[in-house]
């Protein structure tokens, strides 16, 4: 997932270094957007980091062109505070750009910010922004779109289709959980059919996860290590019945399903998606289309600054 710096063009990174500063765009709608946005201005200016412009963002819908108006002014460092469905929304305008990302993760679940070892914490996060180091990222692709961590269908995109704002404000992190286990008993399995690595894969199952990264949600799917290898991470829970996987969500949720044999994991560097009947796919907590879908890697296609000390 994670490039050294040796990747990224020198004078980029030297400007980085030498003079942080940023356009500051956050999603004001994201758990703790609108809370923390004059609280964020305040300390990233504590911390030496000079804010050119910034752009409380109220509607969710105009984060992306938001941010492409920003990319055109070619600034050094663009920083975008909000969750995983903030962060995958604008990724597709920063992709390939010279311009580096600083995450302030300002969502309920912040998989992505997990991923890259960017601390929750508004202070701690902003001094990767002011102090950390910049390296290039993977991002997924589906079709030809951009995203930064998470596709999922079955139940996860029956969860982002209908858990509502609200009940992310009261119940944070929890809201996917019981949301997930209310849908499920009257969730029907699906024939799903996965074409990657020359082979093809048959389930009749209730969740697939496709991931760039090793968070979904809060839960880590694979090592650390296992998430610097260029590749996509594909999981199955892998049986029909209904009771099973309700068993497997709640293992998942406490971080104990690798543990289970009907939990499969596959890598690869690409994957078609087919199911029968079609299936929503949900992207970073948005249903963007339905099946099929072509899930695939873009190496290295975005700038991040993440901590010094860590990745």
């Amino acid at each position: 997932m994670v490039y050294p710096c040796t990747d990224i063009k020198k004078s980029l990174k030297n400007m980085i270094d030498e003079e942080r500063s940023a356009i500051l765009i956050v999603n004001t709608r994201s758990r703790r957007g609108q809370k923390f946005f004059s609280a964020a201005l305040e300390e990233l200016t504590r911390q030496g980091v000079s804010i050119t412009a910034s752009y409380p963002v109220r509607y969710p819908e105009r984060l992306p062109e938001v941010v492409q108006e920003a990319v055109k002014h070619k600034p050094n460092l663009i920083i975008v505070g909000g969750g995983d469905g903030t962060i995958s929304s604008v990724v597709n305008f920063i992709a390939d750009h010279d311009v580096v990302l600083g995450i302030l993760p300002l969502g309920t679940i912040n998989s992505f910010a997990r991923t890259l070892d960017i601390p929750l914490n508004l202070r701690k996060a902003i001094s990767v922004i002011a102090k950390g180091r910049v390296v290039s990222v993977d991002l997924g692709k589906v079709d030809d779109n951009y995203f930064s961590n998470i596709v999922a269908l079955g139940v996860a995109a029956k969860v982002a289709r209908n858990i509502t704002r609200r009940l992310k404000i009261y119940t944070g992190a929890m809201a996917y959980g019981l949301m997930g286990m209310i849908i499920l008993f009257s969730h029907r399995p699906f024939d799903c059919t996965l074409t990657m690595n020359n082979e093809v894969f048959k389930f009749n199952t209730h969740q697939v996860v496709i991931a760039n990264g090793r968070y979904f949600g809060i839960t880590p799917i694979v090592s650390k290590a296992m998430a610097d290898e260029r590749e996509i991470i594909v999981f199955v829970m892998d049986t029909s019945s209904r009771w099973q996987t309700l068993k497997l969500w709640i293992a998942f949720l406490l971080q104990k399903a690798s543990a289970s044999s009907q939990f499969r994991l596959f890598r690869a560097r690409e994957v078609i998606v087919e199911a029968a009947p079609p299936q929503y796919v949900e992207v970073d907590g948005e249903i963007i289309t339905k099946t099929p879908v072509h899930v695939s890697l873009a190496p290295g296609a975005m700038k991040v600054l993440v901590p010094d000390d860590g990745y």
